[in-house]
């Protein structure tokens, strides 16, 4: 736990260096000073609200698979998932499913599917906000569709099928192809209309909120970015490095985010500072708190001290 802790700490400084030096952010002296310090607890609630709106969605998964664990249950293992927001396409998130199957006594192949439908839920949601603000893009309007619509390919069943066909070829999944199929299909039934409208919303909600945090952000140092044009500008960015499959989408949405803040019409050094602060409140915030509940809850979570919490 303690290298993980220390390996996020790493990550994080390499982003904001990478980004602080292409934005040559010691120009931003004066925003940093002038820098309303009473309005940090708010960006913090909206950045934060970005994940924790997320949790409705979580749980009414949970409930349509099946998965019968208590709302405080609930809520403790979608935050302490938060710590691993960091990891490499999220892969970390697994860690969901390992506590409930702690916690719930289901296997993990039974409830992995919830957490890639959150996932995928993500990336759908990032790619309808980002394909309405596609004219945002300027030059790169054609590259900026082509983003914003691969993830939406996992939608056709041909597609998917396809892709299915592709692993059982794999001889380290062959065995496995009958159990995969299995849990895609447990995952696509969360995507019926009954499900899937109010998961939308909800995900949507979430990201808005991400906007909101941005939008004050740049209020507070002097530029009006309305929080439309916020929400799609984080979440572009968010998208572009989910699909880098990098830890947190380290560098490639940072940079990504002060490309589009400043295409935005604000100055480099002032893009790289609300960039560096947008991450640092949504992504890092998220992890940060995450951490700590599994710490403090990582007995509770596995399920090993179930006498003295239940």
């Amino acid at each position: 736990m303690k290298k993980g802790i220390i390996i996020t700490i790493v990550l994080m400084l390499i982003a904001f260096t990478s980004v602080g030096m292409w934005g040559d952010i010691l120009k931003a002296g004066p925003e940093i000073k002038k820098f309303p310090l009473y309005m940090i607890p708010l960006i913090a609630v909206f950045g934060f609200c970005n994940d924790l709106i997320k949790f409705f969605r979580w749980h009414l998964y949970l409930r349509k698979t099946g998965v019968g664990i208590t709302v405080k249950k609930s809520l403790a293992i979608f935050v302490a998932g938060l710590s691993m927001s960091a990891t490499p396409g999220k892969i970390g998130f697994i860690i969901k499913a390992q506590m409930l199957k702690s916690l719930s006594g289901r296997t993990l192949l039974a409830t992995s599917p919830v957490i890639i439908a959150e996932l995928y839920m993500d990336l759908v949601a990032l790619s309808f906000i980002s394909l309405f603000g596609v004219g945002l893009f300027g030059t790169g309007l054609w590259v900026a569709i082509v983003f914003c619509t691969v993830p939406l390919l996992a939608l056709i069943p041909c597609v998917t099928d396809k892709a299915l066909q592709l692993i059982a070829k794999v001889q380290l999944f062959s065995g496995k192809a009958t159990h995969l199929k299995s849990a895609l299909d447990d995952m696509f039934s969360l995507f019926g209309p009954s499900v899937l409208v109010p998961a939308f919303i909800i995900t949507l909600v979430a990201w808005t909120s991400e906007g909101v945090a941005l939008h004050l952000i740049l209020k507070c140092m002097g530029f009006e970015l309305g929080i439309a044009e916020a929400t799609i500008i984080f979440g572009f960015a968010t998208l572009i490095g989910a699909l880098s499959l990098l830890p947190g989408g380290l560098v490639v949405t940072d940079a990504s985010l002060m490309g589009l803040i400043m295409n935005a019409g604000v100055p480099g050094p002032q893009a790289a500072l609300a960039s560096i602060m947008g991450r640092l409140f949504t992504l890092w915030l998220a992890v940060l708190i995450g951490s700590i509940v599994l710490l403090v809850n990582k007995n509770y979570l596995y399920g090993l001290d179930k006498e003295v919490c239940d």
